[in-house]
């Protein structure tokens, strides 16, 4: 048998009370708390068995120690409250839970109350001898049992092994209360960040679920942050010195889930702009029946000698070759030419008088409206509501009394519209006024618009026309350089397009043609 470090109980108390206050890691504070125990009581070997909280009907081996076996470490089963019978089992650690009260045993190999088959066996196997057992229960602040403390093999300063004394029997109970309450506390706080957490989520994916423009978007684009953010705590280059703290990418996290929590206030009719005519129904459709009603005015006047055949037919020609004009605009798209803008006035500038003197036109001033958004279906009105989406994103998430590790998830999630250049919106911040990590925002943010496969008016952009675009907005200033081009060097872009994106999405990436970059890179992401 070797003997347990010679640590004065109370420098060792000290120290493990320090650790059940600061230790944040659950797995790791379990472990200090089965070794604080086994050195102040001089133990050789011991067992933290939890209760399962789910059902409640059996202990799991959370953490063993033994100094003087060297086994592998197995997963084990957990330990059955009751047989298969329902009777309680005559395992020590079993009745010390059921029984809540400390067990203290001076040898096992003469104890015929409880059963220790388990413990021969092990012995058996490993040439070890158990002897002497102290069993302590484990309550949380409910006085609910919550697991048991089972130290085995107290020993003497030459390393023999004798009985657990009422002394240390009584010090190892206080030690396990404030253990208890430690874990409690623990889990507790645990729970309520995974349940925080899950709220979190639920909204976002409400506000997905709400339209299926919006598809995965909440999803998603905390998975593009944490690359990137992962790519600027490793890079060694424009990012050197910069490292997020695991609190700090947690932080990142949650702003990211709630960087769109302000839409739910958005109206459907305007995120499910499908096409730049659609309202309760898509205008294209009357459209083309004016197009076929002023063809048939043409026919008449044909009919009736007013046109010559040919210009009929020049004409029908002309109108067929605008509607088909129309209907591709009304699709939306990334850009629309001058040209383009000009081909609807002219368009619009057609009108007729019909044989009972009613006057038509070929299309309405608010059909021209929107048939003139240059960029996606929204006209300007229906934008300046989606943008409203992030004045309530700021206010709701302004409202809210974080704790200070989440303090900056307002800042992270509120400014992600802003731009470098200062023309973003809503408050027009410069790149200076933004964090790093509002700026990862910025970009993850349309990345993933760009590359969605979901959105009313664009299939997912190939991941090279995606990039092409964001490189212009970061030569036009709106986002980050340094930023973009680490996305695009360290293959963030392409781990998460191999990941989120469909395969067909995937083409390659022409370093030398890409915009935006800092320079010609040298190196680029593994295929």
């Amino acid at each position: 048998m070797t003997t347990a470090p010679d640590i004065q109980p109370v420098q060792q108390l000290a120290q493990l009370a320090l650790a059940l206050t600061t230790e944040a890691d659950h797995s790791r504070l379990l472990e200090r708390i089965m070794d604080g125990c086994l050195a102040i009581s001089r133990s050789d070997a011991g067992t933290l068995y939890t209760l399962d909280e789910q059902t409640r009907d059996a202990l799991h081996f959370t953490v063993l120690r033994n100094n003087s076996v060297i086994f592998e470490p197995v997963q084990l089963p957990p330990v059955a409250l009751c047989d298969e019978q329902g009777e309680r089992a005559k395992l020590v650690v079993v009745q010390t839970f059921i029984q809540q009260q400390t067990i203290n045993i001076p040898d096992v190999y003469h104890c015929a109350q409880y059963d220790f088959s388990g413990t021969h066996r092990f012995d058996e196997q490993f040439n070890y001898r158990s002897k002497s057992f102290l069993c302590v229960p484990l309550k949380d602040h409910e006085n609910q049992m919550i697991g048991v403390l089972q130290l085995i093999n107290a020993l003497d300063e030459g390393g023999n092994i004798i009985e657990f004394s009422p002394e240390v029997q009584l010090m190892v109970e206080s030690l396990s209360s404030m253990a208890a309450a430690a874990l409690t506390k623990r889990r507790l706080i645990d729970s309520q960040r995974a349940l925080f957490e899950a709220f979190i989520k639920m909204i976002a994916r409400a506000i997905d679920h709400k339209s299926p423009v919006t598809g995965k978007h909440c999803e998603n684009v905390p998975e593009i942050a944490r690359l990137l953010a992962q790519a600027v705590s490793t890079d060694q280059q424009q990012f050197a010195g910069t490292e997020f703290s695991a609190a700090q990418m947690h932080e990142l996290k949650i702003a990211a889930w709630l960087h769109d929590c302000g839409k739910i206030t958005t109206p459907e009719y305007v995120i499910d702009k499908s096409t730049k005519l659609e309202t309760m129904v898509d205008r294209i459709k009357l459209i083309s029946g004016r197009f076929a009603l002023f063809k048939q005015h043409l026919h008449l006047q044909a009919v009736t000698g007013k046109l010559t055949s040919e210009s009929y037919h020049l004409q029908c020609q002309q109108l067929d070759e605008g509607l088909a004009f129309l209907q591709r605009t009304n699709k939306g798209g990334e850009f629309m030419s001058d040209e383009a803008l000009t081909r609807v006035d002219q368009l619009a500038e057609i009108e007729w008088t019909d044989c009972f003197g009613q006057q038509h036109r070929l299309l309405e001033a608010d059909e021209v409206l929107n048939l003139k958004v240059r960029r996606g279906t929204l006209n300007d009105a229906e934008r300046s509501i989606m943008q409203d989406h992030i004045v309530v994103t700021q206010e709701m998430l302004g409202s809210l009394p974080y704790p200070r590790h989440l303090a900056q998830v307002p800042e992270i999630a509120g400014n992600h519209h802003e731009c470098m250049n200062g023309q973003g919106y809503p408050l027009g911040l410069t790149g200076e006024q933004m964090s790093i990590r509002a700026r990862i925002m910025c970009i993850a943010d349309i990345f993933e618009a760009l590359t969605s496969p979901d959105r009313p008016y664009k299939k997912g952009m190939m991941l090279s026309q995606a990039l092409t675009i964001i490189g212009r907005m970061v030569e036009e200033e709106r986002l980050d350089r340094e930023l973009f081009d680490l996305f695009v060097r360290s293959g963030a872009c392409m781990e998460y397009a191999r990941t989120r994106m469909d395969t067909h999405q995937i083409d390659e990436i022409d370093l030398d043609a890409l915009p935006g970059l800092l320079g010609k890179a040298t190196e680029f992401f593994c295929e």
